[in-house]
């Protein structure tokens, strides 16, 4: 009986261990290690399963091509692609074969056969995670790029570009992910950015005026003094555009732009507010002889809000109005209450900015106040605590444009109220619940923050950076 029980005690230790090596020796199921990456209409997946990756192209046609990078731990490439895979007639995918890390980081390439343009997955190593929310959102981002124009979707205004390139920006400088610094040289690359500092001129001046906070961002970033001077430009040729009017506010636009609307009869916020932080934050990076000089502007033009026609943009409960129109020899608030999130971020963004190089406390009691009555109660921007934009009555929609994008502006500038350590009011549960509002499809998010994408909500390049934006800050 002894022998027995002995001998099915060694039968069943032979099967627990045949069971253990069995499940130790199952293949790992593949996954991505690196959110997908569309070059015209193709989609290039990188996968991985027990040390090893595969490329793979779909949605293509025949002579596309997939291959495999292999590279060193600066994001080159090493020897060349380590294969290639193409699709055969009658075809729509195409797949590498698997090939091990080596200790080397792996990505994934591949191109239309009819298209020069190449675009990579993100390197990769070996026992990387797969891609989060907010990777494979920017990825979704970066899909609306267009390489011919360095703008976004052909963006006719350029502004909408330049915040784009922020957001971007944005989200490297807090994930630490360096990984689409390319995206900031190329747009540098395009149009009359090296002589003018913006691809080409609009009229307007707060179109500039983006472009200028961007290339201001891209330098903090990289510190390469090219995005610095391209910043210096745009500021420095706006010298001429304070009004005669309007206690000498900054004039929306040069005059003979688009006299229908009248908008160099028009003095608004964004461009004010544009201005006081792009000359506050240039007066802590320039050159030590020039601090001076562009902190005097910044001064003057937070001194111009205390102005007659300054003030009249600011209303009971701290809340900012979008714009001054010209009647005579004076200005006048004519749209009193059209207000938007991003017009109380360019003053919030703008305070900020001008505490950094002042240390003035009465700067953040003056953006508390406005992130105060933004996000408090009774806040004309919120539905069941998330940012909506009431006076977008034609978002969403084709109709919309400008207005997809603005709450991110306000997420961002909340942040740097937040990040600044000296605000009584920003609190990061307020962001952490503009991020946890987003639901999307396909990693795509559209102009309403609250619920699902409904039919009439398609996510754009505009809507997509807006939510980024609260993904990064939240």
């Amino acid at each position: 009986m002894g022998s027995k029980a002995v001998r099915w005690g060694a039968v069943a230790g032979i099967v627990v261990l045949a069971a253990a090596i069995h499940l130790l020796s199952r293949p790992e199921p593949a996954r991505e290690v690196a959110a997908p990456v569309r070059v015209w209409s193709r989609v290039i997946t990188l996968t991985a399963a027990d040390g090893r990756a595969t490329a793979r192209i779909d949605n293509g046609a025949p002579g596309d091509s997939v291959w495999l990078d292999r590279g060193d731990g600066k994001g080159q490439v090493r020897d060349g692609g380590v294969d290639a895979a193409n699709v055969p007639a009658n075809g729509v995918s195409a797949r590498t074969d698997s090939h091990r890390y080596g200790g080397d980081r792996l990505r994934a390439c591949g191109k239309a056969g009819d298209r020069a343009e190449i675009r990579c997955t993100r390197w990769t190593e070996a026992d990387d995670p797969a891609p989060g929310r907010l990777e494979r959102a920017v990825e979704r981002l970066l899909d609306r790029y267009d390489h011919r124009t360095g703008l976004w979707e052909n963006d006719s205004s350029t502004w909408q570009s330049a915040d784009v390139l922020t957001t971007l920006i944005g989200y490297m400088n807090r994930t630490g992910d360096r990984q689409y610094l390319g995206y900031l040289d190329e747009t540098y690359r395009h149009g009359e950015i090296a002589a003018r500092g913006v691809p080409r001129r609009t009229g307007y001046n707060d179109d500039e005026l983006w472009w200028a906070a961007a290339w201001i961002r891209g330098y903090d970033l990289t510190q390469e003094p090219r995005y610095l001077d391209a910043a210096r430009r745009i500021v420095d040729g706006l010298g001429d555009q304070r009004t005669s009017f309007c206690d000498g506010g900054l004039a929306w636009a040069r005059t003979g732009v688009d006299p229908g609307l009248r908008p160099f009869d028009q003095v608004n916020a964004i461009t004010n507010g544009l201005y006081l932080e792009v000359t506050a934050a240039l007066s802590t990076r320039v050159e030590p002889a020039l601090r001076a000089g562009y902190l005097e502007l910044a001064a003057t033009s937070w001194g111009w809000f205390a102005t007659p026609s300054g003030r009249a943009l600011f209303d009971a409960s701290g809340l900012v109005n979008d714009h001054l129109d010209r009647y005579g020899g004076t200005c006048v608030l004519v749209d009193a209450d059209r207000r938007w999130t991003y017009g109380q971020a360019a003053l919030i963004g703008g305070l900020v900015a001008l505490y950094q190089a002042t240390k003035s406390p009465d700067l953040i009691t003056a953006a508390d106040r406005i992130a105060a009555a933004a996000t408090g109660s009774g806040s004309p921007f919120l539905r069941d605590g998330v940012l909506t934009e009431p006076g977008a009555v034609d978002c969403p929609g084709s109709g919309c444009r400008d207005a997809e994008i603005y709450k991110g502006v306000f997420v961002r500038a909340y942040r740097e109220l937040l990040d600044s350590g000296v605000s009584r009011v920003a609190v990061a549960e307020f962001l952490a619940g503009q991020s946890d509002s987003l639901r999307g499809a396909g990693d795509e998010y559209g102009f309403r923050w609250q619920g699902g994408l409904g039919g009439d909500d398609r996510p754009n390049f505009a809507t997509q950076a807006a939510a980024v934006d609260a993904l990064v800050a939240g």
